[in-house]
């Protein structure tokens, strides 16, 4: 039953997210990465998904994570830079930024990207939507 949830989760995932499934050491464990936003994922309590945003520092702008909805739902990792393994001698040359999110309890969570610019503007990058069923 686990498995065909988690394939639903996958067929879940709007046509405009770009995903990859990644078997890590477990098959039976398979890992969904959004690189694009707006999403929706749909998750049972345990499982988890990966966002990853194409993020530069160089610029000076910032980027964070706020839940809104049930806040209970999901656990959202700070989110870790990753810088590029190569910049081919191009400064300014984007990394990324991680973020980790996982289904805690069944519930609706809209998680937001914020952008912060260097005066302390804030924007929104997108929203992943994360509908957490029950197992």
């Amino acid at each position: 039953m686990r498995t065909l949830v988690r394939a639903l989760a996958l067929l879940a995932i709007t046509a405009a997210v770009s995903v990859t499934a990644s078997a890590p050491a477990s098959a039976a464990d398979p890992t969904v990465v959004v690189t694009q936003l707006p999403a929706q994922v749909r998750l049972i309590p345990g499982e988890s998904v990966i966002l990853s945003l194409s993020t530069n520092r160089t610029t000076g702008y910032s980027w964070s994570t706020r839940v809104r909805g049930d806040r209970s739902a999901v656990t959202v990792s700070k989110g870790a830079y990753q810088a590029p393994a190569s910049t081919n001698g191009m400064v300014g040359v984007p990394g990324t930024t991680v973020w980790s999110i996982t289904a805690e309890k069944v519930g609706t969570a809209k998680v937001t990207v914020v952008t912060t610019s260097p005066g302390g503007e804030r924007g929104s990058d997108g929203v992943l939507t994360i509908i957490v069923m029950k197992g």
